[in-house]
């Protein structure tokens, strides 16, 4: 492994954009709702500090992950932004090691769980599970959607419930 994993950097954030935009286009994608959802996190100055990070190798930006401030019932929890690793370096571990940094900083950080949108078949393995059985609902996705998870941190207990809220979401 010739990569590192740390906290993002001020002077990073036009590679991670390009990182974000090159991990979501496709045949009939762009990229740019996710490139807007990280910015638009940033210019909320949502992330606690330490949960922005990175993969470099050398100066070269290969990953990003996110964690921002949302609300669930009206307490704090942690919504992720889109995690990306640039095409060509994915399956490398990447993505797996930025979400296991991102999860173990937001424990010692005391958060009680973190949430996001993605491949069930993907976060089910770093330990995420569907919300709707906790009683943790996304409404713009539906109450059951398989693909709103939760991660259970050890703060976690049965309390945090309802409805979660992305940063972007909620009233300034």
């Amino acid at each position: 492994m010739t990569w590192i994993v740390r906290s993002s950097l001020e002077e990073d954030r036009a590679a991670i954009l390009e990182v974000v935009r090159d991990a979501f286009s496709g045949d009939d994608r762009d990229g740019q709702e996710e490139v807007d959802i990280v910015a638009d996190t940033w210019s909320l100055d949502a992330a606690p500090h330490g949960l922005d990070l990175v993969a470099v190798e050398g100066a070269a930006v290969l990953g990003h992950v996110l964690g921002a401030r949302g609300r669930l019932g009206g307490r704090e929890a942690i919504g992720v932004a889109p995690l990306a690793v640039t095409p060509s370096r994915q399956h490398e571990g990447i993505g797996s090691a930025l979400m296991t940094e991102l999860l173990r900083r937001a424990e010692d950080l005391g958060w009680p769980l973190v949430v996001l949108l993605g491949s069930p078949m993907y976060y089910e393995r770093l330990g995420f599970e569907p919300a709707r059985p906790l009683g943790i609902v996304y409404v713009p996705v539906g109450a059951g959607n398989p693909h709103f998870q939760v991660h259970k941190l050890t703060r976690y207990d049965d309390s945090h419930r309802g409805e979660f809220n992305y940063c972007l979401e909620m009233p300034s």
